[in-house]
């Protein structure tokens, strides 16, 4: 049972707030407006119960009568996860920080790759305005778009265990007009214990898919140990066999449920058909009975699912790998915005030199910052495109920008769309260049608003 609810008082607090941050005074009296109507209902209103966080959150801001107003919408549009389309899958861990700006609803999409058998874990953690709900909902990737969520909460930690071979698809938003900074950990790790005490899956030594006698392949892995180290079970179940045949020599068979798991060249058996056993306890002893008569003693180690057959062992025993350690510098860059430095830059679709070309940008093209992992900006383009820009190619927040004069013959617009135009009546006068795209400079005045114009 999942219960929240919207203080009535906070978000009046917030929406004040955001009309004061705003240039345009449409925005105030918008507001003053939304504040009317929240002051004349309850206090405390029941967002849903049982239902899917994101969606009844949502569900509620669209029966709050609210949604015809400009930041409903975009913490809307922002959240549909076909923002994520240019993305490509990634390789974890993933370490990065993020900037929430409470004025622009956004959210952020995460694209990965994950292995049948990998436990996922996923943590989001508030380097600033700790008291802001963020949401956490994961998607599966197909051909057909994003599936049902695989997992949905509100909660900032999440761990789940991969149930196939897919990309996985995070996004994290915040609820309305909350934000700030925020540590995002994405790790990777096995699912469960490795069969060998003391050891783990950097002492592996003959992995899955590896050639065998007779055209076959290695449906397993090998860990060679002493005659006699015990091997232990993986998870709670039952014994299904405890014999012995041609290649496997000794073996046992345990079954958890979904899964059976594989022991093969024992040396001795120490359970019998139809025993419960716990997590750890011993199974049996290395040896190397069986086809293996000629080799090392060592553990074949196999998994296999319920109607699936045969299965990579190795996500499900996988050692955790070290993430990339977050600067605190980071965090001073994250709230301006920055622009492509050299002739022609390229945006890629994941933090990585061989990852897709999302586009080729000219110097001096804008955006804003969204994050930074390593060497590498999350930014944002004025028509919305999100990609990766190295560090070696943009200038952030140049102060000594070029200025420029508005006049009032120019076309003045709130955004790069175009969509309101704004008369050049209130904004005449000096101003900065913050950057370009394609027609249009971007302008911040001396007022400190911030205005598009068609560039010359």
């Amino acid at each position: 049972m999942f219960n929240l609810t919207i203080d009535k008082r906070s978000l009046l607090f917030r929406l004040l707030n955001y009309s004061k941050s705003s240039p345009w005074r449409l925005h105030y009296f918008f507001t003053l407006f939304v504040l009317t109507f929240i002051l004349g209902s309850c206090h405390t209103e029941k967002l849903f119960k049982g239902k899917n966080p994101y969606v009844a959150y949502s569900d509620a801001l669209k029966k709050s009568d609210l949604q015809e107003y400009k930041i409903i919408q975009q913490w809307m549009r922002n959240g549909q996860v076909t923002v994520a389309g240019n993305l490509q899958a990634q390789n974890l861990p993933h370490t990065e920080m993020v900037y929430f700006d409470p004025t622009k609803a956004e959210a952020v999409f995460y694209l990965y790759e994950v292995e049948e058998g990998s436990k996922i874990s996923i943590n989001a953690k508030a380097l600033s305005d700790s008291s802001t709900v963020y949401f956490l909902d994961v998607f599966r990737s197909s051909l057909s778009g994003y599936s049902p969520y695989v997992f949905s909460q509100n909660q900032r930690t999440i761990v789940y265990t991969a149930q196939e071979n897919a990309n996985h698809l995070l996004r994290i938003q915040p609820e309305l007009l909350g934000g700030g900074m925020l540590e995002v950990n994405i790790k990777v790790s096995g699912s469960i214990v490795f069969p060998i005490s003391n050891m783990d899956a950097g002492q592996i030594a003959s992995f899955w898919g590896d050639a065998r006698g007779g055209g076959r392949r290695h449906e397993g892995v090998d860990v060679f140990a002493k005659r006699g180290t015990p091997v232990r079970a993986v998870a709670d179940g039952r014994v299904n066999r405890s014999d012995q045949n041609r290649l496997g020599g000794k073996v046992i068979w345990l079954n958890s449920g979904n899964y059976n798991y594989y022991y093969a060249h024992l040396d001795s058996q120490l359970v019998n058909i139809g025993q419960r056993v716990k997590l750890g306890d011993t199974l049996g002893l290395v040896g190397n009975t069986g086809n293996a008569r000629t080799t090392a003693p060592h553990l074949h180690f196999g998994i296999y699912r319920k109607g699936r057959g045969a299965k990579n062992p190795l996500p499900f025993l996988q050692s955790p790998k070290n993430t990339q350690k977050i600067s605190v510098s980071d965090t001073v860059s994250l709230k301006d915005y920055g622009v492509i430095s050299v002739k022609a830059g390229n945006l890629r679709a994941s933090p990585a030199l061989n990852s897709k070309i999302i586009g080729t940008y000219s110097q001096n093209t804008y955006f804003d910052i969204m994050g930074k992992s390593g060497a590498w900006f999350r930014v944002k383009l004025p028509d919305q495109t999100i990609g990766f820009a190295h560090q070696t190619i943009v200038n952030i927040a140049e102060k000594s920008s070029p200025e420029i004069e508005v006049k009032a013959v120019d076309l003045v617009f709130q955004d790069w769309s175009k969509s309101w135009p704004i008369s050049a009546d209130y904004f005449i006068g000096r101003g900065n260049v913050l950057g370009y795209f394609k027609d249009m400079v971007h302008v911040q005045l001396k007022t400190g608003a911030k205005i598009w114009i068609q560039a010359n």
